[in-house]
């Protein structure tokens, strides 16, 4: 059994455990650029496009430790959904031992709930075009592809 609830921003073992789950999505980059990203995310400050603002939701495993992690930021206004605000996957990622037992899903779900609560009717993703897990993953979660560009494949879904 899981649980599902914003990270502890003042527990150390969750900003590590966040962190290597975060490095362990974005592999290309710079460790210390993840980081300092990180804290960004924590500290609430925005740093990354013309976002709102940045909510970060984990999975707890029964032992306390973390095994996933989905980070959401509000945007004003997408150019490719109907609806203002809308709430953006900025990175969505589940521990290899615990992929298929429905973690991410329930990590989506939980995201959703407080896109709602936002006054959000749509939520929106980007999928790199090579990753054909992940875009598995949001098509059978309901997400609509509407566009592609940049090496990217953007998806969005109605939430209302």
């Amino acid at each position: 059994m899981h649980t599902y609830r914003m990270i502890e921003k003042n527990n150390k073992e969750e900003i590590l455990d966040y962190h290597k789950m975060r490095y362990n999505l974005w592999p290309d980059h710079e460790e210390e650029e993840l980081y300092r990203e990180m804290e960004k995310i924590l500290l609430g400050k925005n740093f990354y496009k013309d976002e709102l603002s940045w909510t970060t939701f984990v999975a707890v495993c029964d032992c306390g430790t973390l095994c996933a992690f989905i980070e959401i930021t509000l945007y004003p206004e997408l150019d490719f959904t109907d609806s203002k605000p809308t709430a953006f996957i900025e990175g969505w990622y589940v521990d290899s031992d615990f992929r298929q037992l429905g973690v991410g899903k329930k990590l989506v779900d939980t995201a959703i709930e407080w896109s709602q609560s936002m006054g959000c009717t749509e939520i929106a993703s980007d999928v790199e075009v090579d990753n054909l897990v992940s875009q598995r993953a949001h098509l059978n979660l309901g997400f609509q592809a509407v566009k592609e560009e940049e090496g990217c494949i953007f998806y969005k879904k109605s939430i209302c």
